[in-house]
C-alpha cells in the first residue's frame, strides 16, 4: 500500500491510476465486474429514470390492478400507476438514501477511526469504547428507534442510517491506519514538521481509501437494504413518492390478485444489494482483501 522511503506518500495521480487499474482488474473477477455492471445499470436507470416510460410515477389511471403487459410491463397497482415506472424512478430514491448515507458514515467513521489510531491513549480508548457500545446495538433497531423519535423523513433516514455506520466503519479505518501510521514516508512528514492534521489528511488516509472503498461499497449495500426495511415499516420515505420497500409493503392486502406489485419491487431491491456486494467481494480481491 505505501512505500518504504522517506519520500512523500503516493501522489494524488498515482491514486487515481491505482484506481483506474483496480477496474480494469474487476474485469477479470466474475462476481465483481457482474457487480460493477448491475450498480452502473441501475445508476443509468436513476439518471435516465423520467425518460424511459411514457407514465408519470403518480399518475393516476382507471387502469386498476392491470396484469403485465407491452403497455405496462410491470403491470399496475391499485391506483392504476404504472410499477414499472415507480420501480425506475423508485431508483433515484434508492440511490440518494444509500449513497448519502454511505458517504456520512465513510466521512464520520473514517474521521473517528483514524484519529483513534493515529492519537492513540486515552482517545482511542474512549473512541473505542463509544464504537463498541454502537456496535452493539442493531442498526434497525436504533433506526427504528431515532425515527419513531424524530419522525419519517428522507433526511432523517439518511442521517440515521450514516450514524449506524459510523462505528463498523471507525473500526475498519482505525485498523488500516495502525498498518500505515509507522511507515517511513510518515515519519518522514512529522520530521518536516508537518502538522497531525495534515499528515492524516495527506499522508495516511490516501494509503487506506483502498481498504475504505471496499468498506464502502458493503454499507452501500447494507444502506439499500435499511432503507427498504425502514420503507417496509413505513418508517422511511412517505407516499407518494416512489420507494421499492414502501411499494412492497402497499401490495401486502394484494398479494393473491396482483403478485407483481411485490415481486418486481422485491428483485429491484435484491439485484442492487447483490450488485454491491459482488461490487465489494471483487474490490477486496483486487486489492488485496486488506480490510
Amino acid at each position: 500500500m505505501a512505500e518504504t522511503s522517506l519520500d512523500l506518500a503516493p501522489s494524488a495521480w498515482d491514486r487515481i491510476k491505482s484506481g483506474l487499474s483496480y477496474v480494469v482488474k474487476l474485469r477479470r473477477k466474475p462476481l465483481g465486474f457482474a457487480g460493477l455492471i448491475i450498480i452502473v445499470f441501475w445508476i443509468l436507470v436513476s439518471i435516465f429514470a423520467p425518460y424511459i416510460t411514457p407514465y408519470g410515477p403518480t399518475q393516476f389511471s382507471s387502469d386498476k390492478f392491470a396484469s403485465p403487459s407491452p403497455s405496462h410491463p410491470f403491470g399496475t397497482d391499485r391506483w392504476g400507476r404504472d410499477v414499472f415506472t415507480r420501480i425506475t424512478a423508485g431508483s433515484r430514491t434508492a440511490f440518494t438514501l444509500a449513497l448519502s448515507a454511505t458517504l456520512l458514515g465513510l466521512v464520520g467513521g473514517t474521521a473517528l477511526g483514524l484519529s483513534a489510531a493515529y492519537f492513540g491513549g486515552w482517545i482511542e480508548e474512549v473512541l473505542g469504547r463509544l464504537m463498541d457500545i454502537l456496535m452493539s446495538f442493531p442498526a434497525l433497531l436504533i433506526a427504528m428507534f431515532v425515527l419513531g423519535v424524530l419522525g419519517p423523513g428522507t433526511i432523517n433516514v439518511i442521517i440515521v442510517i450514516g450514524i449506524a455506520h459510523i462505528p463498523r466503519i471507525g473500526r475498519v479505518a482505525r485498523s488500516a491506519t495502525l498498518q500505515v501510521k509507522n511507515q517511513e514516508f510518515v515519519e518522514a512528514a512529522r520530521v518536516r514538521g508537518e502538522s497531525d492534521f495534515y499528515i492524516m489528511g495527506a499522508e495516511i488516509l490516501p494509503n487506506i481509501l483502498d481498504t475504505l472503498g471496499v468498506e464502502g461499497a458493503i454499507r452501500f449495500a447494507y444502506s439499500i437494504f435499511l432503507s427498504a426495511s425502514l420503507g417496509f415499516l413505513g418508517l422511511g420515505v412517505q407516499p407518494p413518492t416512489p420507494d421499492w420497500g414502501l411499494m412492497i409493503s402497499e401490495s401486502r392486502s394484494y398479494l393473491q390478485i396482483a403478485p407483481w406489485l411485490a415481486i418486481f419491487p422485491a428483485l429491484a431491491i435484491a439485484s442492487m444489494v447483490l450488485g454491491a456486494n459482488f461490487l465489494a467481494e471483487g474490490l477486496e480481491e483486487v486489492t488485496g482483501g486488506e480490510r
